[in-house]
Protein backbone atom coordinates (compact mmCIF):
# COMPACT_ATOMS: atom_id res chain seq x y z
CA UNK A 1 0.00 0.00 0.00
CA UNK A 2 2.78 2.48 0.85
CA UNK A 3 4.65 1.61 -2.63
CA UNK A 4 1.24 2.53 -4.19
CA UNK A 5 0.79 5.47 -2.41
CA UNK A 6 4.33 6.87 -3.00
CA UNK A 7 3.58 5.77 -6.61
CA UNK A 8 0.30 7.91 -7.39
CA UNK A 9 1.76 10.44 -5.89
CA UNK A 10 4.29 10.89 -8.37
CA UNK A 11 2.61 10.46 -11.12
CA UNK A 12 -0.75 11.11 -10.42
CA UNK A 13 -0.86 14.86 -11.35
CA UNK A 14 -2.45 16.61 -13.79
CA UNK A 15 -3.00 20.34 -13.68
CA UNK A 16 -6.03 22.59 -14.32
CA UNK A 17 -6.59 26.45 -13.88
CA UNK A 18 -10.13 25.81 -12.20
CA UNK A 19 -11.09 25.51 -8.28
CA UNK A 20 -13.09 22.70 -7.57
CA UNK A 21 -16.01 22.12 -5.89
CA UNK A 22 -14.95 19.63 -3.57
CA UNK A 23 -16.52 17.23 -0.77
CA UNK A 24 -14.11 15.60 1.53
CA UNK A 25 -13.50 13.88 4.73
CA UNK A 26 -11.26 15.46 6.96
CA UNK A 27 -8.89 13.95 9.64
CA UNK A 28 -7.02 16.37 12.58
CA UNK A 29 -5.33 15.02 15.26
CA UNK A 30 -8.05 16.42 17.69
CA UNK A 31 -11.49 15.37 15.43
CA UNK A 32 -12.90 14.58 12.37
CA UNK A 33 -15.28 16.40 10.08
CA UNK A 34 -17.09 16.41 6.79
CA UNK A 35 -16.30 19.63 4.70
CA UNK A 36 -17.48 21.23 1.51
CA UNK A 37 -15.13 23.61 -0.75
CA UNK A 38 -17.52 25.87 -3.05
CA UNK A 39 -15.39 28.25 -5.37
CA UNK A 40 -16.72 31.75 -4.78
CA UNK A 41 -14.45 33.64 -7.54
CA UNK A 42 -11.22 32.60 -9.41
CA UNK A 43 -9.52 33.76 -6.16
CA UNK A 44 -11.78 32.97 -2.96
CA UNK A 45 -13.39 29.35 -2.00
CA UNK A 46 -15.99 29.30 0.81
CA UNK A 47 -14.74 26.13 3.06
CA UNK A 48 -17.61 24.89 5.24
CA UNK A 49 -17.07 22.22 7.93
CA UNK A 50 -19.06 20.31 10.31
CA UNK A 51 -17.33 17.96 12.58
CA UNK A 52 -16.36 16.56 16.15
CA UNK A 53 -13.65 17.82 18.00
CA UNK A 54 -11.89 16.21 21.14
CA UNK A 55 -10.33 17.69 24.27
CA UNK A 56 -9.14 17.30 28.04
CA UNK A 57 -11.13 17.75 30.84
CA UNK A 58 -10.83 16.95 34.60
CA UNK A 59 -13.33 14.90 36.43
CA UNK A 60 -14.53 16.44 39.55
CA UNK A 61 -15.29 13.66 41.46
CA UNK A 62 -12.22 11.31 41.17
CA UNK A 63 -9.89 14.17 39.34
CA UNK A 64 -9.02 11.66 36.45
CA UNK A 65 -8.26 13.28 32.87
CA UNK A 66 -10.94 12.21 30.63
CA UNK A 67 -11.21 12.71 26.92
CA UNK A 68 -14.03 14.50 25.32
CA UNK A 69 -15.56 15.07 22.08
CA UNK A 70 -18.10 17.61 20.66
CA UNK A 71 -19.55 19.03 17.68
CA UNK A 72 -18.42 22.24 15.22
CA UNK A 73 -19.58 24.12 12.65
CA UNK A 74 -17.60 26.75 10.47
CA UNK A 75 -17.45 28.86 7.57
CA UNK A 76 -14.49 29.85 6.51
CA UNK A 77 -14.12 31.80 3.00
CA UNK A 78 -10.84 31.73 1.67
CA UNK A 79 -8.38 34.15 -0.44
CA UNK A 80 -6.09 31.92 -2.24
CA UNK A 81 -3.30 34.57 -3.06
CA UNK A 82 -0.66 32.78 -4.92
CA UNK A 83 -2.10 30.19 -7.55
CA UNK A 84 -1.01 31.94 -10.56
CA UNK A 85 2.91 32.21 -9.34
CA UNK A 86 2.50 28.44 -8.02
CA UNK A 87 1.30 27.65 -11.87
CA UNK A 88 4.09 29.17 -13.50
CA UNK A 89 6.82 27.72 -11.03
CA UNK A 90 4.98 24.36 -12.25
CA UNK A 91 3.81 23.58 -8.85
CA UNK A 92 0.83 21.76 -8.38
CA UNK A 93 -2.85 23.40 -8.13
CA UNK A 94 -5.17 20.43 -7.90
CA UNK A 95 -7.54 19.90 -5.81
CA UNK A 96 -7.65 24.21 -4.84
CA UNK A 97 -4.23 23.53 -3.52
CA UNK A 98 -1.99 27.26 -3.08
CA UNK A 99 -1.83 29.76 0.12
CA UNK A 100 -4.33 31.12 1.47
CA UNK A 101 -5.47 33.88 4.22
CA UNK A 102 -8.84 33.14 5.68
CA UNK A 103 -11.30 34.50 8.19
CA UNK A 104 -13.14 30.92 10.24
CA UNK A 105 -16.73 31.91 11.47
CA UNK A 106 -16.60 28.66 13.81
CA UNK A 107 -20.18 27.89 16.56
CA UNK A 108 -19.69 24.76 18.80
CA UNK A 109 -23.32 24.18 19.67
CA UNK A 110 -22.97 21.32 22.21
CA UNK A 111 -25.94 19.49 20.15
CA UNK A 112 -23.56 16.14 20.70
CA UNK A 113 -21.05 15.92 23.54
CA UNK A 114 -19.55 12.53 24.27
CA UNK A 115 -16.89 11.82 26.77
CA UNK A 116 -14.67 9.00 27.76
CA UNK A 117 -15.99 8.21 31.09
CA UNK A 118 -19.64 8.25 29.54
CA UNK A 119 -20.34 10.99 32.17
CA UNK A 120 -23.09 14.03 31.14
CA UNK A 121 -20.66 16.93 30.56
CA UNK A 122 -21.83 20.17 29.05
CA UNK A 123 -19.57 22.41 26.61
CA UNK A 124 -19.82 25.82 26.85
CA UNK A 125 -21.63 26.86 23.85
CA UNK A 126 -19.15 29.77 21.96
CA UNK A 127 -18.57 31.78 18.76
CA UNK A 128 -15.30 32.42 17.63
CA UNK A 129 -13.87 34.73 14.50
CA UNK A 130 -10.08 33.62 13.70
CA UNK A 131 -8.12 35.45 10.98
CA UNK A 132 -6.00 32.25 9.48
CA UNK A 133 -3.29 31.85 7.20
CA UNK A 134 -2.81 28.80 6.35
CA UNK A 135 -1.47 25.92 3.14
CA UNK A 136 -3.25 23.45 1.01
CA UNK A 137 -1.90 20.56 -0.78
CA UNK A 138 -3.66 17.73 -2.75
CA UNK A 139 -1.78 14.30 -2.46
CA UNK A 140 -2.45 11.53 -4.73
CA UNK A 141 -5.37 13.65 -6.93
CA UNK A 142 -7.81 12.40 -4.01
CA UNK A 143 -6.08 13.33 -0.88
CA UNK A 144 -5.17 16.70 0.57
CA UNK A 145 -3.14 18.18 3.44
CA UNK A 146 -3.92 21.58 5.25
CA UNK A 147 -2.04 23.71 7.73
CA UNK A 148 -3.46 27.08 8.85
CA UNK A 149 -3.23 28.70 11.77
CA UNK A 150 -4.34 32.44 13.83
CA UNK A 151 -5.49 34.30 16.54
CA UNK A 152 -8.80 35.19 16.98
CA UNK A 153 -11.95 36.55 19.53
CA UNK A 154 -14.22 33.75 20.89
CA UNK A 155 -17.35 34.97 22.32
CA UNK A 156 -19.65 32.30 24.30
CA UNK A 157 -22.96 32.93 25.32
CA UNK A 158 -22.60 33.95 28.89
CA UNK A 159 -21.20 37.23 27.33
CA UNK A 160 -17.84 36.14 28.26
CA UNK A 161 -15.05 36.98 25.52
CA UNK A 162 -11.72 35.65 25.29
CA UNK A 163 -8.60 35.55 22.60
CA UNK A 164 -8.58 32.47 20.74
CA UNK A 165 -5.72 30.74 18.19
CA UNK A 166 -6.93 28.26 15.91
CA UNK A 167 -4.61 25.68 14.45
CA UNK A 168 -5.40 23.54 12.02
CA UNK A 169 -3.43 20.40 10.61
CA UNK A 170 -5.32 18.26 8.49
CA UNK A 171 -5.69 15.56 6.39
CA UNK A 172 -8.11 15.63 3.89
CA UNK A 173 -10.16 12.55 1.93
CA UNK A 174 -12.16 13.72 -1.43
CA UNK A 175 -15.23 12.53 -1.36
CA UNK A 176 -16.64 14.26 -4.85
CA UNK A 177 -15.30 17.06 -6.56
CA UNK A 178 -16.47 18.62 -9.80
CA UNK A 179 -14.50 21.14 -12.33
CA UNK A 180 -15.79 24.94 -11.84
CA UNK A 181 -16.22 26.31 -14.87
CA UNK A 182 -15.24 30.46 -15.80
Amino acid sequence: MFTISILICCFGFSQNNNFETAISFKVGAIGGWIAAEVPLSDKIILNAEFGQEGGFYKNRTDNDTQFFFTNTLSLEPRYFFNREKRKEAGKSINLNSGSYFGIEFMRVPDWLTISSDNSDIRIEQSFSIIPKIGLKRAIANIMTFEFAGGIGYQFNDNLENSLTVGLDLRIGILLYYNRYKK
